[in-house]
């Protein structure tokens, strides 16, 4: 099994490295006077954040491997790495189960996601068409997906569609981070900087997670732009560690702490004595919640200090890192606190992890130790 698992990790790095490099790539200006073209930051924050987590919770929602006894699948190992690896078995899979269940909105949106980091945007907006139709085009959430993937395929047939969407959706909420991202890169195409600087700002005011601003920033000054100036509480991690009953924030579009609303989870972190001689001081620590076996961005997460550690950090509706999708919205999550030695939200190999599960209704009360070594 730890053989199938560096394995796995190996080639989700190697598929990283060869899919981030081109698209992070600058391209020069095609005119003289305008200013170069921005790099495929949109692809490449999909990929990142998309592709470690939605291969692990595709794979272990789709497998047949009993993740509750690996002991008694140690025989066939060697079987489930050769069957169950690739991105295009998953998408074969998601078809599979899909063509049995055509009715499953939440499916045709995985399925969605799945193709979009796979590069295959066009046939993305095949499966976010599939679940706007089931939902008669009523979820924004769904409708935004299928926006971003329109605009992904980077066909200017379909740019009024997919403004027409976006336009929408910030006519029902101007503070809408992915709707303003999406609004400044079709604005930037279209010759229309100051709109892209405009509506860029106003994603910064937002105060979105530290990785996200970054790049934000980045393509702003690009294009003569320069970043508003944080708050003092925005300059603060989101998500400072706390102790019992704290109420922790960061969540997309929270710059500050929040406080704790709707269902919440009281997570007690520690670290396994074994790994402490592993821990480097002053390392970002990622306390997140995910729908288990669901990929794509957490519906809830904070940051922290690993110097803060042991603590307990709370986890509610108010951290929601996507608009509509929070604890509330799922039966079970699956939190995970991760060290992050490198700094950001891409899992890499070293990274201390642990992980427990938590079901709506159950105690608020939820320990996880990081107890494991990412491959």
């Amino acid at each position: 099994m730890s053989t199938f698992l560096l394995f796995s990790a190996a080639m989700i790095v190697a598929a990283l490295v060869m899919l981030l490099l081109p698209l992070l790539r600058a391209e020069p200006a095609v005119a003289k006077g305008q200013p170069d073209a921005p790099r495929a930051v949109p692809v490449a924050v999909v990929v990142m954040l998309a592709l470690p987590f939605g291969a692990a919770a595709l794979y272990g929602n789709l497998s047949s491997f009993p993740w509750d006894n690996p002991g008694a699948a140690t025989a066939s190992a060697g079987a489930h790495a050769q069957d169950g690896g690739s991105m295009e078995e998953v998408i074969a899979q998601l078809e599979a189960r899909l063509q049995a269940s055509p009715g499953d909105t939440e499916g045709w949106r995985m399925l969605g996601r799945t193709l979009l980091v796979s590069g295959r945007a066009s046939e993305a907006v095949a499966a976010y068409e599939k679940a706007s139709s089931l939902t008669g085009g009523k979820d924004p959430n769904i409708e935004l997906d299928l926006a971003e993937a329109l605009v992904l395929t980077e066909n200017a047939d379909v740019v009024p569609r997919a403004k027409a969407i976006i336009d929408a959706t910030l006519a029902a909420d101007e503070n809408s981070q992915k709707a303003l991202w999406y609004s400044g890169l079709m604005a930037l195409r279209a010759g229309d900087p100051e709109t892209t600087k405009a509506r860029w700002t106003k994603l910064l005011e937002g105060n979105p997670p530290e990785e996200i601003r970054q790049l934000v920033v980045a393509q702003l000054e690009a294009i003569g732009g320069s970043a508003p100036v944080q708050t003092a509480a925005a300059e603060s991690p989101p998500g400072v560690g706390a102790t019992s009953g704290s109420s922790m924030g960061g969540g997309m579009g929270s710059g500050a702490a929040a406080a704790a609303s709707g269902r919440t989870i009281r997570v007690a972190v520690t670290v396994d004595p074994a790994l402490t001689s592993k821990m480097k001081p002053g390392s970002t620590v990622f306390v997140s919640a995910r729908e288990a076996g669901i990929p794509g961005p957490p519906l809830a997460a904070v940051r922290l200090n690993s110097d803060e550690l042991p603590t307990t950090v709370v986890l509610s509706d108010a951290n929601e890192m996507v608009e509509g999708r929070n604890l509330s919205s799922v039966d079970e999550v699956q939190v995970v606190a991760r060290v992050a030695f490198g700094g950001t939200a891409v899992v890499a190999s070293g990274d201390l992890i642990g992980e427990a599960r938590h079901r709506k209704g159950a105690a608020p009360d939820l320990s996880v130790i990081i107890d494991k070594v990412s491959p």
